[in-house]
């Protein structure tokens, strides 16, 4: 009998796994897969994403084995503060040598999550005693949740929720996880995304509690699982590089906030439901469940609602805690209901400083959406026999993939054509040139987000050289206040990296005028300001346009020399 019932569960793994595989290909396509298909990814995050792995790539390994220092110079800080997803870029890096110079893993990426959000589904529904078609379609239903969905193309990374799904998965067993198990998914979800972990590490306290509350596990075993957990994390989030910079504080706290309407707010995501007030930053904490597991919910209470307090037991009081607390920070400091705020109140500075580390709060609602469709088929399963149950969740299931195809379409819809290549508009000889003679590229004024940082790191890139024009996740504000003062220097002073090509706009390239010398380079080329110590040769082999007359100056808008201070 035991046997059989394996070999039935593998059958509805497989299953599952291929629902995974059918709702990758319905919502991205094949050519995602293809490793040197990279035009999609040169669009907003998923730019930054892809080229802190293509610098990482490049890059002679270091220590931690995630450092990253092309990507930004005095910046720079590691894969894992570029959100390139480290579990993924260090044995792609391990495996460089023998890959394609074009290469992109994120459309693998993202069939895995898929496959595993499926996967991890079926196994969920085994141990809340689900029959094997139910947890089949717990599986695609959890593959259909907008939240998830609608992340994968922003912001890649944070695809991993089969991560969260899996911390779930550890609570929910009947039978007490063994000794590795949290450690694992502790140290898996550190080389995935900050985010992830800091709500895994709850569910992990909140499964800790709940066994020794029940006595499923001694203080000894919570004590030695609770270091080893610690350590596993704290090791890996060494490893990738996560503590590179001396603050992992950013701005957006209570701004990527929870709108408190965000389970009726269907944000496009709904053929059937409209669209709610909301006020910007929402979107981060965006966790429309779909009409189906409204459905589901429904249904599930119409026929459990007498039973509710023998389905609710105790046994949960410990993940739902974590989970209101999680849903409560992800409110922030200012609450907000559709367009209008109800409530904001400060923090101490000291608070402020500590939760700014997760300045998109929003996110921390995700458990709570899940939670709501494990409960909506739990009430189901527990309410209806089995063959309705069946029923139910095929019917809420087919709800749920209309009312959500609003929104799952589009990311098929709006990519362009697949290539190899970003369309860049640094054609000319001259740049194969200057990348062969200067390591660094370099951009004044320094910025917070230069507006050309994706065209000039990606050739940065591919040209083995390092580049301060850079976006990071996360910034060393330190090294940023650093690269401002030399920035300053080579504008007051004249000390220009004679090691590095300088793109300028046109009040720095007047400036920069003052402090010509006989073989230096300054000129236009590609609608660029470009200026190099011992350039000059550029010019001579007439790879570019020197702005030495009124009439060349005029072509890029350069102002009249910036005179020299006298005394």
């Amino acid at each position: 009998m035991a046997q059989t019932d394996r070999r039935a569960d593998a059958l509805g793994l497989a299953a599952s796994a291929a629902v995974g595989i059918g709702a990758f290909f319905a919502w991205a396509g094949w050519t995602f897969l293809n490793p040197q298909n990279v035009s999609w990814l040169r669009f907003g995050d998923r730019a930054m994403h892809t080229l802190g792995w293509w610098f990482f790539r490049v890059s002679p390994w270091g220590f931690p084995l995630g450092a990253n220092p092309r990507n930004g110079l005095e910046i720079s800080s590691s894969v894992a503060l570029s959100d390139s997803l480290p579990l993924f870029a260090l044995p792609f890096k391990l495996l460089s040598p023998i890959l394609p110079t074009m290469f992109q893993y994120w459309g693998i990426w993202f069939l895995v999550s898929i496959v595993l959000q499926a996967v991890v589904g079926y196994a969920l529904g085994r141990e809340l005693r689900l029959g094997r078609v139910a947890s089949v379609a717990l599986g695609a239903f959890l593959v259909l949740t907008p939240a998830f969905l609608f992340r994968l193309p922003i912001h890649m990374a944070l695809a991993g929720h089969w991560t969260l799904l899996t911390a779930l998965y550890l609570y929910v067993r009947e039978k007490p996880p063994s000794r590795w198990m949290w450690p694992l998914v502790l140290a898996v979800t550190s080389a995935v995304h900050a985010y992830l972990l800091a709500m895994v590490l709850a569910i992990w306290v909140a499964s800790l509690v709940e066994r020794l509350w029940r006595g499923r596990i001694g203080r000894m075993q919570a004590a030695v699982e609770g270091l080893i957990g610690l350590a596993a994390s704290l090791a890996v989030l060494w490893c990738v590089g996560f503590f590179m910079t001396p603050s992992l504080g950013a701005d957006g706290y209570g701004f990527f906030r929870m709108n408190l309407d965000t389970f009726f707010d269907p944000n496009v995501w709904s053929k059937l439901l409209p669209d709610q007030p909301s006020t910007p930053g929402d979107y981060e904490g965006f966790a429309y469940p779909g009409l189906g597991v409204f459905a589901l919910l429904a249904t599930g209470l119409i026929a459990a609602a007498p039973r509710l307090r023998s389905i609710l037991s105790p046994r949960w009081l410990p993940l739902l805690a974590v989970v209101l607390a999680m849903a409560i920070f992800a409110a922030s400091d200012k609450l907000v209901f559709g367009s209008h705020e109800l409530l904001a109140f400060n923090l101490p500075g000291p608070v402020l400083t500590f939760v700014s580390m997760f300045r998109a709060t929003g996110r921390m609602i995700w458990p709570a959406a899940y939670l709501l469709v494990l409960l909506g088929f739990v009430l189901v399963d527990r309410g209806w026999d089995r063959r309705a149950v069946v029923v139910i969740a095929l019917i809420s299931l087919g709800v749920q993939v209309v009312d959500t195809s609003a929104g799952w379409h589009q990311f098929r819809t709006m990519q362009v054509a697949p290539a190899a290549a970003w369309p860049t508009s640094l054609r000319s000889p001259f740049w194969l040139a200057a990348a062969a003679r200067y390591p660094r590229l370099r951009a004044i004024p320094v910025e917070e987000l230069n507006a050309d940082w994706a065209e000039l790191s990606y050739f940065a890139a591919f040209h083995g050289m390092a580049s301060d024009a850079a976006y990071l996740g996360r910034r060393d504000e330190r090294g940023f206040a650093r690269l401002q003062d030399e920035a300053s220097a080579a504008l007051t002073q004249g000390n220009f990296d004679p090691g590095a090509l300088y793109i300028l706009d046109p009040p720095s390239a007047s400036i920069a005028r003052r402090y010509l010398q006989p073989d230096d380079l300054l000129g236009t080329v590609d609608g660029y300001i470009v200026f190099a110590r011992r350039g000059k040769f550029l010019v001579d082999a007439g790879l570019v346009t020197p702005l030495e007359t009124p009439a060349a100056a005029a072509v890029v808008g350069l102002p009249p020399p910036v005179a020299l201070r006298q005394g």
